[in-house]
């Protein structure tokens, strides 16, 4: 049968790891679909997804697993590398990485229940805002504002922060929510000041007469979508229990100064820590504990994570770390490279050998 080309959708420019391996690892639906055109009876192709896997036992959430991709009929061997080695990546818990989105977060789009319908239907506003150290949001609200008043008639509400440098669906970003209520004053709304204008230090303007501080208090949960597979929830417990990463405000210099003067580095890196060959790198975050990177690889690009070697607490182990690992991952890319080198003189020796046996066989018929 003769059938009409269709015009298929454009592939998006970043994937996450998990999609990028279901992908390159999975085409029998694909031979499946294609094999039954035209049958009597359609026959259906199932996928299997696998269940929720819990990072404790109060949070839930998606991560990527081994089981999260069907078994392959040709799979790649790099891919499957990279699919075991992103199984068990070392990151940071949903709760640590929920606690130090909010903790990097200056604004955030702020829901409440809108006055203006009753009270039924959420409104969105971007506020300012800085985290104290139980990872409560403080903010310095004008009476002015529609979502004051929306706070002070019911103050349920969530507020959505994404990660530094957001961009689209790929990059991480936390929703928490909980009840904003104002800040009783005395030595509570002193200390909601000072921390603050710490984060906003030309916010001159929360003095005005019509401005006063408020704070969201009992966080019933949080909500991660951590932009790599990797989405889930935690009570506000294990939320108020998590800790910021101690290093993941360095994220901004050290990705710059990476992607910018040792790209090479990182290729290397992927190569031998991860087992993928790729044409392009850069990082996207770090933490103590790796770094998330964005790495091309033909025509795809997609997200990996990368763990260190070692944890990096503060700016000066970040360095360290980085400069042994990229001394690690160039002596391999250096041996690997010297071992091709002599299987190929190698080969060139023997096919010399041949030639000249071929040679001296000859001068030998010719004697004869």
């Amino acid at each position: 049968h003769t059938q009409k080309e269709s015009k298929h959708t454009p592939r998006p420019r970043t994937m996450s790891a998990f999609a990028f391996a279901s992908k390159c690892v999975n085409p029998l639906a694909l031979l499946r679909a294609h094999t039954s055109m035209g049958a009597s009876s359609s026959r259906n192709v199932s996928r299997r997804t696998s269940a929720a896997r819990p990072v404790t036992t109060a949070a839930s959430g998606h991560d990527v697993g081994k089981s999260d991709t069907a078994m392959p009929v040709a799979a790649d061997p790099e891919i499957e590398v990279f699919k075991a080695h992103q199984a068990n990546a070392q990151k940071l818990s949903f709760a640590d990485e929920c606690r130090t989105l909010v903790e990097l977060g200056r604004y955030g789009v702020i829901s409440t229940f809108s006055r203006e319908h009753g009270g039924e239907y959420p409104s969105g506003s971007i506020v300012g805002f800085a985290a104290d150290t139980a990872g409560r949001p403080i903010f310095a609200m004008s009476s002015m504002s529609g979502h004051t008043g929306d706070l002070k008639a019911n103050g349920r509400c969530s507020l959505t922060v994404t990660a530094p440098g957001f961009k689209g669906a790929a990059d991480a970003r936390v929703t928490i929510m909980g009840t904003v209520e104002p800040i009783p004053a005395g030595d509570a709304t002193t200390a909601a000041r000072d921390l603050y204008l710490a984060k906003h230090p030309d916010a001159f303007w929360v003095d005005f007469g019509d401005f006063s501080w408020h704070r969201m208090d009992n966080i019933l949960g949080a909500r991660l979508i951590g932009g790599f597979a990797r989405a889930g929830g935690v009570n506000g417990e294990v939320y108020t229990a998590g800790v910021a990463d101690p290093v993941a405000g360095f994220s901004p210099p050290i990705a710059s100064h990476m992607n910018a003067d040792h790209e090479d580095t990182l290729l290397a890196m992927v190569g031998h820590y991860v087992g993928l060959t790729v044409q392009k790198a850069s990082i996207a975050s770090l933490d103590a504990l790796g770094m998330n990177l964005q790495v091309t690889r033909g025509e795809d690009s997609f997200n990996m994570r990368l763990p260190f070697e070692t944890p990096a607490t503060d700016r000066k182990a970040i360095k360290n770390v980085l400069v042994a690992m990229t001394k690690t991952a160039n002596k391999a890319a250096k041996a690997a490279a010297a071992g091709k080198d002599g299987e190929a003189g190698d080969e060139e020796a023997a096919a010399g050998d041949g030639e000249a046996k071929e040679e001296a066989g000859e001068e030998t018929k010719e004697a004869v």
